[in-house]
């Protein structure tokens, strides 16, 4: 089975970029939530914002280390969770668990409501390509 997505076009300050934004169910203890979510070949596990994993009922404890990013590093708690990939029908859904990091809220600054898809855990399950001159993101089921 392949799914099939487009890139998302965003603006970013003074311009517009498109970028391989998919939309995916997050499975938690409390609820389920559809998410945007960002496929990012360059992370190496999936991220996701403290509020986020509240929202779902996530609880926001384990072993906490420090995650390390370009200039920047944050404090992160492991987990993991259920995700649904969802096709156009909805027959065509790809459910499994993923390990997660759950990024530590800072104070004083706004959490992106957003999930970043890392290579773990995701690119176990699919084949990915990025067809940006298609504007097509394909996910084909290993």
């Amino acid at each position: 089975m392949t799914l099939v997505y487009r890139f998302k076009k965003e603006k970013i300050e003074n311009r517009f970029v498109v970028r391989p934004k998919i939309l995916v169910t997050l499975h938690g203890p409390i609820t389920t939530l559809d998410v945007p979510a960002l496929i990012d070949s360059g992370c190496d596990v999936s991220v996701i914002p403290e509020s986020l994993a509240k929202a779902i009922g996530i609880e926001i404890k384990g072993n906490e280390h420090k995650l390390h990013a370009f200039r920047e590093s944050s404090d992160v708690i492991e987990t993991k969770t259920d995700i649904t990939f969802v096709g156009k029908e909805r027959r065509q859904s790809v459910t499994f668990s993923i390990p997660l990091l759950v990024v530590l809220s800072k104070e004083g600054q706004e959490d992106e409501p957003e999930l970043v898809l890392g290579i773990e855990g995701i690119f176990d399950h699919f084949d990915i390509t990025f067809q940006k001159n298609k504007n097509k993101i394909k996910l084909k089921s290993i």
